[in-house]
């Protein structure tokens, strides 16, 4: 993190060469207590333009606007616009120590030869002795701590018997973590197997015979592919379920949630959409979904449709899309009316909008029963405003008396089930 805030100008201006002016900020800030601030001059403004930041310090009981004093040394007039960076706010702690009145002061070298002397004659000499290695028993109570020299390491009584929790020997033992050869060789068989994995490596293998610079972050060695120093794994489903089984179902690893086990797996490993296969993965492990509590709500009961009063007065609306090509139309409309379960099966163009959607339900239904007071809808609500609004604007109707539902329709669903073996005729 920057360890400066950077102050901006309010208004725009010009310095002439050799001068200064001070520059409003339209700021003003609250600095705790024992801090302040300290404006520092920007390197970019320094090296191009020769601009210097006169001197302010900032207490931490001054609320007032902070105001800029720019100095220009260069040999052209320098212009600022509002919103250019113009200093830097640096915020430091300070020792606020009461001064108090001494008769004599310490006899320093520096004292009797004048300002600028400790920079003249020779300097201290510091000499280095051999540290000597203790070891220490840390008690609750450090009176009670035990010391002991590097002789005594081997000799003494209780070094002997106590137990040793932590040696040199353990530590050289730690190495960092290294995969079975045999994994590796399967990872390798497997990218042989899959296009994407085989197409990198082969165009990484070519840059490096040509001996140029590889893509950013990849990697080929010893017949494998690393990406940001983690092993570019096949789109097989065998070694990405065994990766992630051995970063969720061990006992090491606790069994985590889905951004835990992300983080696991990405410490080694990588593949295309990895974050997609390991949420599905944890979604479907069945300890995962025994043991971890939902977040949301409980769902609540289903609320079914209020039956019509009359005919035509309540209608589905629902769409069968990818049929086999017949007359230019690969989808039909299916129209359903709730009363008396009536179904009209209509064809559509492939590329039909919402315009071609409303034309042909002017055409086929409006034009025949009338336009319904409640029209259940099976897609979006942003596609049935864009056919209602067709709808009206066609035939000038007023909209207040008709509403759009979108639940799901058990009978709508009736109805499609034998339309959706057949093309339309």
């Amino acid at each position: 993190m920057a360890a400066r805030h950077d102050i901006y100008a309010l208004k725009d201006g010009t310095i002439p060469t050799q001068r200064q002016m001070l520059v409003d900020t339209g700021i003003a800030i609250g600095l705790p207590r024992g801090t302040y601030g300290r404006l520092a001059a920007r390197i970019g403004m320094a090296n191009k333009h020769v601009v210097a930041v006169g001197g302010g310090v900032i207490d931490a009981d001054y609320t007032g606007e902070i105001k800029v004093i720019l100095r220009n040394h260069g040999n052209a007039s320098y212009q600022f616009k509002p919103g250019d960076r113009i200093t830097q706010l640096i915020v430091e702690n300070i020792q606020t120590h009461h001064a108090i009145d001494i008769d004599n002061l310490e006899d320093k070298e520096s004292r009797t030869q004048g300002f600028g002397s400790s920079d003249i004659g020779p300097k201290r000499v510091i000499t280095c002795e051999e540290l000597k290695v203790k070891m220490c028993f840390l008690n609750p109570d450090p009176q009670d701590n035990s010391y002991f020299d590097q002789e005594e390491i081997h000799t003494h009584s209780r070094l002997r018997d106590e137990i040793m929790m932590l040696s040199t020997a353990l530590i050289t033992a730690i190495q960092m973590q290294t995969m079975d050869d045999s994994f590796l060789d399967r990872i390798r068989v497997a990218g042989k197997e899959d296009d994407t994995w085989t197409a990198r490596k082969g165009e990484l293998s070519w840059l490096k015979e040509k001996r140029e610079a590889l893509p950013k972050h990849w990697e080929l060695e010893d017949g494998l592919l690393y990406y940001k120093n983690r092993v570019f794994i096949p789109s097989k489903e065998e070694l990405l379920t065994k990766i992630a089984k051995g970063c969720l179902d061990s006992t090491v690893a606790e069994h985590f949630r889905q951004e835990k086990t992300i983080e696991l797996v990405t410490q080694n490993f990588h593949w295309e959409k990895l974050s997609k296969w390991i949420n599905d993965y944890v979604r479907s492990c069945d300890q995962y979904q025994h043991n971890k509590a939902s977040r949301h709500a409980k769902y609540g009961l289903l609320q079914p449709l209020e039956v019509p009063y009359a005919a035509r007065t309540s209608i589905s609306v629902d769409f069968i899309t990818q049929l086999p090509e017949s007359q230019g139309e690969t989808q039909i409309i299916v129209v359903v009316d709730r009363f008396t379960k009536m179904a009209d099966v209509i064809g559509l163009a492939t590329n039909g909008t919402a315009k071609d959607v409303a034309d042909t339900f002017l055409k086929e239904v409006w034009k025949l029963d009338g336009l319904p007071s409640e029209i259940v809808w099976d897609m979006d609500t942003k596609s049935f405003g864009r056919f209602l609004g067709i709808i009206v604007q066609s035939i000038r109707h007023q909209t207040a008396n008709v509403n759009g539902i979108s639940p799901t329709n058990g009978r709508k669903n009736r109805k499609n089930q034998p339309s959706a073996g057949r093309s339309p005729s």
